[in-house]
């Protein structure tokens, strides 16, 4: 990206002075932002015009920040506010000054110690989301940030709130959700749970122990088909320095029904812990 892209296209919003675009995706653009009452940094999501479909999306989705913003764990971004106002939709964020794990994998050279660590962290956060009945929904390298000290912190969590996740997924599935991390059961159109999300977990472990994708497919059926049907090649065949039991794990990760998966974020901690301990 050309520095000027990195420009923002705004000076301010609200009461926040614009210093350069973070990133941009499916739901909205993020700026890294000063408060002008405080003076800290701070991220800032602008939503998308079409990202909301109506007032109760809307409204479910302020229900959530407000729930959100009591969450305060190590290993998740904080939630500050949720602005929707003339200047428009806006979700203040705790602003992390290190790279997303998207970036991590194409840049950082194999090392089996340090992403298994990741992998823990990844678990540690997860857990707590799930603790206080909270689902990721759209689990992927791009919503795992690092701070500069090497500390794991998850974004994005439930941004599409509960009411109208599947009337997103039926509409444009495309733009919202990302179709490579999609559980079955999102497909098959069945209850969302706690293993939905270790499944999405399953695929972006798959990518940071394999360096590819599980499944290289060309179009958006041919990808459902294999979520549906298809089990993903062994880690350990795709990448020998991938261990066996470590690729098992993230076998049963992927596995199509949620009760084959792991029950919860705990149990896969202790299993990749396992892992760790066994390479010492």
């Amino acid at each position: 990206m050309a520095e000027n892209q990195y420009s923002p296209d705004i000076p301010k919003l609200y009461h926040y002075k614009l210093q350069r675009i973070l990133g941009e995706g499916g739901t909205g653009r993020v700026y890294l932002g000063i408060d002008m009452n405080k003076g800290v940094p701070v991220a800032i999501k602008l939503f998308h015009q079409n990202f909301f479909r109506n007032r109760l999306h809307v409204r479910d989705l302020q229900k959530s920040i407000t729930k959100f913003k009591k969450y305060k764990h190590v290993n998740l971004v904080q939630i500050f506010d949720f602005i929707d106002d003339t200047e428009g939709r806006c979700l203040i964020m705790e602003y992390i000054d290190g790279p997303s794990l998207k970036w991590y994998l194409l840049n950082r050279p194999y090392k089996l110690g340090e992403r298994l660590n990741i992998c823990l962290q990844i678990c540690t956060g997860m857990q707590y989301l799930h603790d206080k009945g909270c689902i990721h929904h759209d689990f992927k390298p791009g919503n795992v940030l690092f701070t500069r000290t090497g500390i794991v912190k998850i974004v994005d969590f439930s941004l599409y709130g509960s009411t109208f996740l599947v009337e997103l997924l039926d509409r444009n599935i495309g733009e919202q959700i990302t179709p490579m991390f999609v559980a079955p059961e999102f497909i098959r159109k069945e209850k969302i749970t706690p293993q939905s999300d270790i499944y999405s977990m399953g695929i972006t472990f798959y990518m940071m122990f394999t360096d590819r994708v599980p499944f290289g497919v060309d179009n958006l059926r041919k990808l459902y088909q294999c979520h549906l049907a298809v089990m993903p090649m062994h880690p350990s065949q795709v990448n020998p320095a991938c261990p066996v039991v470590l690729g098992d794990i993230i076998m049963k990760m992927l596995a199509k029904k949620p009760e084959g998966r792991y029950s919860d974020c705990d149990e896969l901690q202790v299993a990749l812990s396992q892992v760790m301990r066994s390479r010492i």
